[in-house]
């Protein structure tokens, strides 16, 4: 069975904690549901807003 890969992006234009804080309960709810964690990069826009790209797989 061939693993499945998704990329989720989540960002904030407001605050860098709360984009923490939502990276932080989107790994502990898809770690949950069983995925595995495969990377977690923060970055941020060409408009300087806080960007989370996480890769899962199951």
């Amino acid at each position: 069975m061939a693993k499945t890969f998704r990329v989720l992006k989540l960002s904030n234009v407001w605050s860098t904690e709360k984009l923490r804080k939502e990276v932080e309960d989107t790994l502990n709810r898809v770690s949950k549901d069983g995925w595995e964690i495969v990377s977690v990069a923060f970055g941020s826009s060409n408009a300087q807003i806080a960007t989370a790209m996480i890769t899962i797989s199951k």
